[in-house]
């Protein structure tokens, strides 16, 4: 079977017509609907139903797609490692990082691979975790830099620290003089909140539920993370969540003294690669790089 087929009748699961293909692709409608036909003779089955608004996989075409998708990005791998392999040249480091991942982490291992390697390129991307984890599986990134997700078999995880999550107020919330503050003092407060599809806002939802308490009633959200949202909460009795660290002590808010096993939001940030992908040399030194960089300061001088 052709490679090349295998990317085509992919494009069109992804797109949804032979029409959006064909443009993506760059070919024909009619030799696109070709390499449809040779696939499903050569496998004996029916990939796609042809519908009226587009094309939809069959049972039988969605396990294959399935497959199909790793073995083009398998075969991908296999080639750029004979080209790293003949041509010995650095290549690219396709990397990806969360908005919660320190930048100043980045920069200091991204720089020294500069000084060491000068024929190396670099391409940063920072997105959210599951974004960036759906980039990784797609054989875009070499290496994602995330709060490490459940076991997954397509991965390959390595801790790098464990992120420490607080409820922050304004200095003057009246739940900061308090100590041993429980969920169920929460209620009534307003929230400043990651979107809803956030692992950490479904973590913080789930331990009111398993209190039971209504949800955490919500006054703000964003789909992204930015210490400037903080300034939201300055001078209002809004509550939110915050990575505990230095940068978190220069926002002027402050952290509410939980009762223990209250509400446990630790999470474990590392690398994430596929775990049958290939590494390069210099993506494999660009992991050494990060763990060197993040054992010269104690973690929370990093975040």
């Amino acid at each position: 079977m052709d490679t090349r087929d295998l990317e085509y009748v992919v494009c069109i699961q992804q797109q949804g017509t032979i029409g959006k293909a064909a443009d993506a692709l760059g070919i024909s409608q009619p030799a696109l609907t070709k390499a449809v036909r040779r696939v499903e003779q050569q496998l004996g089955i029916q990939l796609f139903e042809r519908l009226p608004q587009g094309m939809r996989a069959t049972q039988a075409g969605e396990l294959f797609l399935e497959r199909a998708k790793h073995l083009s990005r398998d075969f991908d791998d296999a080639l750029a490692e004979m080209r790293c392999i003949s041509t010995g040249e650095q290549g690219v480091v396709r990397l990806g990082y969360s908005p919660t991942f320190p930048d100043t982490l980045v920069v200091a291992a991204c720089r020294r691979l500069m000084r060491e390697r000068p024929a190396a390129r670099l391409r940063l991307r920072c997105r959210m975790a599951r974004e960036l984890l759906e980039a990784l599986d797609a054989g875009e990134l070499d290496m994602a830099f995330v709060p490490i997700p459940d076991s997954n078999r397509e991965f390959a995880m390595q801790p790098l620290y464990e992120d420490r999550l607080v409820v922050a107020a304004d200095p003057g919330h009246p739940l900061v003089a308090r100590r041993q503050v429980t969920l169920a003092d929460l209620q009534g407060e307003e929230w400043l909140l990651p979107a809803g599809h956030m692992t950490v806002r479904q973590m913080l939802e789930a331990a009111f539920r398993q209190r039971g308490l209504p949800p955490p009633a919500l006054r703000a959200e964003a789909d992204f993370s930015s210490e400037i949202l903080y300034q939201l909460v300055e001078g209002t009795r809004l509550l939110t969540l915050a990575r505990h660290g230095k940068g978190f002590l220069g926002t002027g808010l402050a952290a509410i003294d939980l009762a223990p096993k209250e509400l446990e939001l630790d999470r474990c940030v590392g690398i994430v690669t596929r775990a049958q992908g290939y590494l390069s040399p210099v993506c494999q030194r660009t992991i050494e790089l990060f763990r060197e960089e993040m054992a010269k300061k104690d973690v929370l001088q990093w975040l």
